[in-house]
């Protein structure tokens, strides 16, 4: 037996429900491999999202213990790399309200998303359109993308506003994909461009004379 009943008791990694009794699924679950001990695993899901939690568990005879979780909180706004802090605390707060279920609240932290983004560039004034096209006239994103931003900011009123109109978890997911390759964009592909450059720079330098 691996299993300890406190294992059970963690955060949920999908939603960010804190120090929940997790619904045990199985335990103690054995998984052979070619040469080696067997790896011994549990299964257990979110009361409040019904997301599920992968844990490895110490083997048999051992120390009752945890040795790895899946999927951890580095899931969380890690889709996108070089992200500022606001913007992944807004990106990462869209995905676990969108796993809660809650799509209406996800857009609108998407659209929070995207203004602290537009803010990165000094365009932090106006309505959100208008910040959108400025990102378009300084060239940071492409039209096709503007129209995209213009639909995440749509979903963004609508979710913020109390109207017959709702949003539905299929917009709320379009949306977050399509704030992730903006996001990736505007941050994620100019970093590791620059990245690149810095290391051929680091590969071309004349060697040091001593």
């Amino acid at each position: 037996m691996t299993w300890s009943g406190e294992f059970a008791f963690r955060d949920c990694p999908w939603c960010g429900l804190k120090d929940a009794q997790m619904n045990v699924l199985a335990t103690d679950v054995n998984a052979g491999r070619r040469r080696g001990a067997s790896r011994v695993w549990a299964f257990v899901s979110c009361p409040r999202c019904a997301g599920v939690v992968t844990l490895e568990t110490s083997g048999q005879g051992a120390r009752p213990e945890v040795r790895m979780v899946i999927p951890d909180d580095d899931r969380i706004g890690a889709q996108v790399g070089y992200l500022p802090d606001d913007v992944a605390k807004f990106y990462g707060d869209a995905q676990r309200v969108l796993d809660a279920g809650v799509p209406d609240a996800a857009a609108v932290q998407l659209r929070k998303t995207l203004e602290a983004a537009a803010a990165h560039f000094n365009i932090d004034s106006g309505p959100l359109v208008d910040r959108i096209k400025e990102l378009i006239s300084f060239g940071m994103i492409t039209q096709p993308f503007g129209d995209v931003l213009d639909h995440i900011r749509k979903l963004g009123n609508v979710g913020a506003h109390s109207s017959d109109e709702v949003v539905n978890e299929e917009d709320a997911q379009r949306a977050l994909r399509f704030t992730t390759q903006v996001l990736r964009n505007l941050f994620e592909i100019p970093a590791e461009l620059a990245a690149v450059g810095q290391t051929e720079s680091e590969a071309n330098a004349p060697p040091a004379v001593e």
